[in-house]
């Protein structure tokens, strides 16, 4: 009883949060007769919220400003949220498939200095990463004449960038499923059913991917949010930093429109999408692990 309440309580907590983190801009505002503290102001908060409510019912909740031109959430969304959903499942279904078997390898190597490369790269930033990327393109460019990728998407009437950004939403995670994999079939080549699979003369992959691996999916799946985490925190950055025209983009570009002030209706609708678009990236990694699964299943 207890469980389903609690989940019966997820959507609209979630919903809560929502509506609550896009006020905080308002709320959260300068005091004090030099501007040095912070106070709490509810109320502008509390305003936008009801002509959001009311707005939601007569559609106006579900237009916003760029630029000097209104828009239609409905009739834009669709777009921003395709490039950022191809960005994030290429992202997560390639550094998956990466991470696991670049993992089992770790888990087999005694050389040291390609572990700590992997680790060392690993506690980059993500910004620092894509920084480096660009630097080494423009680099490159500078020395051969030869641009070999883009390195940011300058405008919308071009081409945009696809390599790099696709490159750096693959790393990261790559990197994380890495060192989960490798640490747990370390731990799972330990266990005594490997030594009887070892004693029937069965071959190393044969043990590796129908015996051990498939005791190490478990542990993927109980950490895959923190690695949707990763995932999503770094479509934030790389979709600022090469210009694309993403959910976070949009949130980052319109939320503030000069003259009109803060949309905190494009803002709720924003994070909105973001939790729509978590919610299609879960079901797409655990359909793609339960098919890892159902492959090595003994």
């Amino acid at each position: 009883m207890a469980k389903t309440l609690r989940d019966l309580l997820v959507l609209p907590g979630i919903v809560a949060f929502i509506l609550v983190l896009a006020m905080m801009p308002l709320v959260i505002q300068t005091a004090g007769p030099d501007g040095g503290s912070l106070a709490l102001v509810w109320k502008h908060g509390v305003d936008e919220l009801k002509g959001y409510v009311e707005g939601f019912v007569t559609g106006e909740s579900f237009r916003f400003f760029s630029g000097r031109n209104e828009f239609s959430f409905w009739e834009q969304i669709g777009g921003y949220f395709r490039i950022s959903f191809a960005y994030i499942a290429g992202g997560a279904v390639v550094g998956t498939t990466l991470g696991i078997l670049t993992g089992i390898a770790f888990a087999y190597s005694r050389s040291e200095w390609w572990k700590r490369a992997v680790e060392m790269t690993g506690v980059l930033p993500d910004f620092v990463l894509i920084i480096l990327l660009q630097f080494a393109i423009v680099q490159i460019a500078k020395e051969t004449g030869t641009v070999l990728f883009k390195v940011a998407n300058f405008s919308t009437d071009e081409p945009p960038a696809i390599v790099l950004p696709l490159v750096s939403m693959i790393v990261i995670p790559a990197l994380y499923m890495t060192r989960n994999v490798a640490l747990q079939l370390r731990l799972a080549l330990t266990e005594d059913y490997i030594g009887n699979a070892k004693a029937k003369g069965l071959s190393k992959p044969y043990i590796t991917f129908f015996h051990a691996l498939p005791n190490v999916f478990p542990y993927i799946k109980a950490d895959l949010h923190k690695f949707m985490s990763i995932l999503v925190g770094n479509l934030f950055i790389v979709e600022y930093f090469y210009n694309m025209r993403g959910i976070t983009k949009l949130l980052f570009a319109d939320a503030y429109m000069g003259y009109y002030g803060y949309q905190y209706d494009l803002v709720v609708n924003g994070l909105a999408t973001l939790l729509v678009l978590y919610g299609a990236l879960f079901a797409l990694l655990r359909l793609y692990i339960f098919g890892w699964e159902k492959v090595f299943a003994r």
